[in-house]
């Protein structure tokens, strides 16, 4: 079972990393969106997040054109580089005060990551809390056999990835300029809230809800959080 999670977290963190290519594109078609995670997770925001990503890949041209990928890779750069969607996928930006990136929260993730012996590749290309690097050490966590690293994977769940990822998925979901990307924020948040669920059944390590961010208005979007709504950003 755990081995199965370790994938579909990599997928995530796959999609969460660059903007899709024409020939990821087409492997993603390839499978039934509903059949791309092995963990199951039938939530309203699930649901409408796989009908979003489904709808969007059946529709795009076979194969996909170049206006298809650019316009899927400037959504990309909205969301994950430029803050043109307003949503940062880094930590320090949603848990300080200021909203700046590597800051306190940053170090903090970067000695979880020191204690297993592991590090990113640049921090100063791509922060220590950005949500790519989060993922992938939960992945790797989920692949050592030693139980304590199933604890840890909780426990930084809940102290880290999930105390600010609910704000930046529901940003994401309400702003995104494409179905695709918007999608892709509903179920990565319902996989990730599945995977700790399902950590707490393995482990007992009871979830820990996170305190309220800091900052003033700063998790306007998760209070407000929604979902793509077509005509409200470009489509295809």
């Amino acid at each position: 079972m755990l081995n199965a999670l370790v994938a579909d977290l990599r997928l995530l963190c796959r999609l969460h990393d660059r903007e899709v290519d024409a020939g990821l594109l087409d492997e993603l078609r390839r499978i039934p969106v509903k059949d791309w995670f092995s963990l199951a997770f039938s939530t309203p925001e699930a649901t409408t997040g796989l009908d979003l990503v489904g709808q969007a890949l059946t529709t795009l041209p076979d194969p996909a054109d170049h206006s298809v990928l650019d316009l899927l890779a400037a959504d990309y750069a909205d969301i994950y580089l430029t803050f043109g969607a307003r949503v940062a996928p880094n930590e320090s930006y949603w848990m300080t005060e200021d909203h700046l990136e590597r800051q306190e929260p940053m170090f903090t993730v970067r000695d979880w990551y020191s204690h297993y012996g592991l590090a990113v590749n640049d921090w100063r290309r791509r922060a220590d809390d950005h949500l790519v690097h989060e993922l992938e050490f939960v992945a790797s966590l989920l692949a050592m056999p030693e139980p304590h690293a199933r604890l840890d994977a909780a426990r930084f769940m809940d102290r880290h990835l999930l105390a600010w990822a609910p704000a930046f998925f529901a940003g994401t979901a309400a702003r995104a300029g494409t179905p695709f990307y918007a999608g892709l924020a509903l179920v990565s948040l319902s996989h990730l809230q599945a995977t700790r669920d399902l950590l707490q059944a393995i482990t007992g390590e009871t979830r820990c809800e996170p305190p309220p961010l800091p900052g003033d208005g700063v998790s306007k979007d998760a209070e407000e959080a929604g979902s793509y709504h077509p005509g409200a950003g470009p489509g295809w």
